[in-house]
Protein backbone atom coordinates (compact mmCIF):
# COMPACT_ATOMS: atom_id res chain seq x y z
CA UNK A 1 0.00 0.00 0.00
CA UNK A 2 0.74 3.29 -1.04
CA UNK A 3 1.70 6.09 1.48
CA UNK A 4 -0.95 8.77 1.83
CA UNK A 5 1.65 11.16 -0.10
CA UNK A 6 2.22 9.15 -2.57
CA UNK A 7 -1.72 8.20 -2.90
CA UNK A 8 -2.60 11.83 -2.60
CA UNK A 9 0.03 12.90 -5.45
CA UNK A 10 -1.49 10.32 -7.86
CA UNK A 11 -5.05 11.07 -6.93
CA UNK A 12 -4.49 15.41 -6.89
CA UNK A 13 -2.67 14.52 -10.39
CA UNK A 14 -5.77 11.85 -11.75
CA UNK A 15 -8.47 15.28 -10.77
CA UNK A 16 -6.11 18.18 -11.86
CA UNK A 17 -6.08 16.40 -15.28
CA UNK A 18 -9.60 14.71 -15.85
CA UNK A 19 -11.78 17.31 -17.84
CA UNK A 20 -14.19 17.98 -14.91
CA UNK A 21 -11.91 19.21 -12.81
CA UNK A 22 -12.50 22.95 -12.23
CA UNK A 23 -10.10 25.52 -10.69
CA UNK A 24 -13.22 27.40 -8.72
CA UNK A 25 -13.16 28.37 -5.15
CA UNK A 26 -16.40 26.90 -5.41
CA UNK A 27 -15.82 23.45 -6.79
CA UNK A 28 -13.20 22.45 -3.79
CA UNK A 29 -15.81 21.46 -1.19
CA UNK A 30 -17.12 18.86 -3.99
CA UNK A 31 -13.53 17.85 -4.66
CA UNK A 32 -12.43 17.52 -1.59
CA UNK A 33 -15.87 14.99 -1.04
CA UNK A 34 -14.37 13.13 -4.29
CA UNK A 35 -10.91 12.91 -2.65
CA UNK A 36 -11.94 11.47 0.51
CA UNK A 37 -14.10 8.72 -0.85
CA UNK A 38 -11.27 7.81 -2.83
CA UNK A 39 -9.15 7.19 0.07
CA UNK A 40 -12.06 5.65 2.10
CA UNK A 41 -12.29 2.89 -0.88
CA UNK A 42 -8.33 2.65 -1.54
CA UNK A 43 -8.16 1.97 1.98
CA UNK A 44 -7.27 5.07 4.09
CA UNK A 45 -8.87 7.00 6.46
CA UNK A 46 -10.54 10.45 6.39
CA UNK A 47 -8.46 10.86 9.19
CA UNK A 48 -5.21 9.43 7.55
CA UNK A 49 -5.64 12.41 4.77
CA UNK A 50 -7.08 15.39 6.65
CA UNK A 51 -3.84 14.69 8.58
CA UNK A 52 -1.47 14.68 5.50
CA UNK A 53 -3.33 18.07 4.31
CA UNK A 54 -2.53 19.96 7.59
CA UNK A 55 -6.47 19.46 8.79
CA UNK A 56 -8.19 20.74 5.63
CA UNK A 57 -8.76 19.04 2.48
CA UNK A 58 -10.02 21.99 0.94
CA UNK A 59 -7.60 24.21 1.56
CA UNK A 60 -5.00 21.73 0.64
CA UNK A 61 -6.40 21.16 -2.81
CA UNK A 62 -6.51 25.31 -3.19
CA UNK A 63 -3.34 25.28 -2.75
CA UNK A 64 -2.03 22.56 -4.76
CA UNK A 65 -4.04 24.20 -7.53
CA UNK A 66 -2.91 27.89 -7.04
CA UNK A 67 1.12 26.70 -6.62
CA UNK A 68 0.60 24.67 -9.98
CA UNK A 69 -1.16 27.83 -11.75
CA UNK A 70 1.98 30.14 -10.58
CA UNK A 71 4.50 27.70 -11.71
CA UNK A 72 2.75 27.55 -15.02
CA UNK A 73 2.42 31.54 -15.25
CA UNK A 74 6.28 31.27 -14.61
CA UNK A 75 6.86 29.37 -17.66
CA UNK A 76 4.88 30.95 -19.72
CA UNK A 77 6.14 34.62 -18.76
CA UNK A 78 10.50 32.81 -18.96
CA UNK A 79 9.49 31.43 -22.24
CA UNK A 80 7.61 34.40 -23.71
CA UNK A 81 9.44 35.46 -26.89
CA UNK A 82 9.52 39.07 -25.68
CA UNK A 83 11.62 37.94 -22.80
CA UNK A 84 15.52 38.95 -23.26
Amino acid sequence: MKSVNEWLDDKYEEMATSPGFSSESVDFEEQARILISKAQTDGYTARDLADHCGGNVVAYIMNRVNTMNRAEDRRAVENAPYRR
